[in-house]
């Protein structure tokens, strides 16, 4: 997870704090539809679509209401079209000496968050949002000539602070999947930097409320974990809110129809393959470390992808 912090509760409707190092180890896990059309997805909010208000009120009992829309592809077709590269970052901040090993291979330093971000300009790459990557897979619809999509994962401060100028400098977009649990506490994003990050043409997408992993969710967590936090970023930034990441990148099938009640259009995982009956719902991620260079960022991607 983010920024030193592991949430613990003893139910969906109680939070339990305490701080810890982070020991993840980064090739196990990670912290880890469209709501409106994207025509250039770079960062300039003077031609930002206008968003259609919503507030939790509107969007009633099951979460928010999709917008009708064409009949996707094939789960087949999709899975071909599913050559995007999308790259996944969680910390952007400089280590610490208190920092684990394990726990550093999940801290970008801003330095070299800037020198990955400066190769995928000079690659010639174009950002896109998470909701055009989707928008291509269930529909078609064209992306330009090296597409790549840049994601975060659990809404820690530095990916505002640190990663935003970057981004900017290069107008650059980005998907931002926010664990609702945290925002106004110390150390993470506040509700106001979330609101901004939407207005700066970024989109914002749901990572949990608490980052329980979601094989656990039984009963009511359905509810807790995929309802409650696209009603409040949606409250937020004034339009729905349709993408979701998976925490510690863990899905399960019987998933899939709960996203697409809670009004959801595609999620994203980590690096596992793809679930051949419910591709948009098992979209493949690639965690991008720290020690990679510029060579190495764009021989990954080639890879990977």
């Amino acid at each position: 997870m983010g920024e030193d912090a592991v949430l613990s509760r003893g139910s969906t409707r109680s939070i339990g704090w305490r701080l810890v190092v982070v020991g993840v180890v980064a090739a196990l896990v990670g912290c880890s539809g469209p709501s409106r059309p994207a025509t250039a997805d770079r960062a300039d909010p003077g031609q930002r679509p206008a968003a259609t208000p919503t507030s939790p009120r509107s969007q009633g009992p099951a979460g928010p209401r999709p917008a009708p829309r064409a009949r996707p592809a094939s789960p087949r077709r999709i899975a071909a079209r599913a050559h995007v590269p999308v790259l996944t970052y969680h910390q952007v901040r400089d280590w610490r000496p208190s920092d684990s090993p394990a726990a550093r291979r999940l801290i970008t330093p801003p330095a070299v968050f800037a020198t990955q971000m400066a190769a995928l300009a000079k690659a010639g790459y174009v950002t896109v949002s998470g909701t055009r990557l989707v928008d291509h897979l269930l529909t078609g619809a064209p992306l330009p000539p090296k597409a790549v999509v840049v994601t975060f994962d659990d809404a820690s401060q530095g990916q505002y602070t640190n990663a935003l100028p970057v981004l900017r400098r290069h107008r650059f977009v980005a998907t931002f999947f926010v664990m609702t649990v945290v925002l106004d506490k110390p150390r993470w994003l506040s509700r106001a930097q979330v609101r901004r990050l939407d207005r700066l043409g970024m989109t914002i997408a749901v990572h949990s409320w608490d980052h329980q992993p979601v094989p656990t969710y039984r009963g009511d967590d359905w509810r807790v974990q995929l309802v409650t936090p696209a009603r409040e970023l949606g409250g937020l930034v004034g339009h729905r809110v349709r993408l979701f990441a998976y925490p510690y990148g863990r899905w399960v099938r019987a998933a899939f129809p709960k996203l697409q009640q809670a009004g959801y259009v595609a999620a994203f995982q980590l690096a596992g393959p793809m679930d051949p009956t419910g591709p948009q719902w098992t979209i493949r991620r690639i965690m991008v470390a720290p020690t990679w260079s510029r060579t190495t960022l764009l021989q990954r991607i080639a890879h990977s992808f």
